[in-house]
């Protein structure tokens, strides 16, 4: 990833797919000194408190995959931050062939030059000290979401029929945990 500061905010509550958040600064190659933790009820980073304003932005990663629209982003994070927001929450992925600008094409295999329009976003935030939550899968068909992955299982002969079956069925688990190891800079 860009030099830059990301929150990857990783959750599934279900079934041993629940992961940690860290606030990821690629100046350091481990978390030492860079996670943002909770101190009692507010969150902190270095012993220090770190209050959070900001804003939803699911669209970043496509326009930043996107050289015509790429710089939509750094005008949403240059007025983000003039305003006093430092926190966005944007989707790190696009998951499926058919998608527009996809970023997980099938299960594991990337789009490199979407990877790196997410790594513009990143360094993009960093240039204007927004922090940034990485969402990493939804519960919607439009950008692949859920049913992708249940259908990824169901196209490779998996006994699957329904979007929850992301929770149980282990193949797909397995396929959303390795996406997340794709992210995941420190452990």
């Amino acid at each position: 990833m860009a030099a830059a500061v990301a929150l990857l905010w990783l959750f599934l509550i279900q079934q041993g797919l629940m992961f940690k958040y860290c606030i990821v600064s690629a100046s350091s190659s481990s978390c030492s000194g860079s996670i943002v933790r909770t101190q009692g009820t507010h969150f902190a980073r270095n012993g220090r408190p770190v209050y959070l304003n900001g804003f939803n932005a699911y669209w970043m990663l496509m326009a930043a995959a996107d050289a015509s629209t790429a710089k939509n982003v750094t005008g949403a994070f240059r007025q983000a931050s003039s305003v006093g927001m430092n926190v966005a929450r944007t989707w790190a992925f696009n998951d499926g062939a058919g998608s527009y600008k996809p970023l997980q094409i099938s299960p594991g295999v990337y789009d490199e030059s979407v990877f790196r329009g997410l790594d513009f976003v990143i360094s993009e935030a960093g240039r204007y000290g927004i922090y940034v939550i990485l969402g990493l899968v939804n519960n919607y068909k439009e950008l692949g979401g859920r049913p992708q992955y249940v259908e990824w299982a169901k196209e490779r002969g998996q006994n699957v029929s329904e979007d929850d079956d992301f929770y149980t069925n282990a193949v797909v688990k397995g396929y959303y945990k390795n996406h997340v190891q794709a992210f995941i800079p420190c452990t």
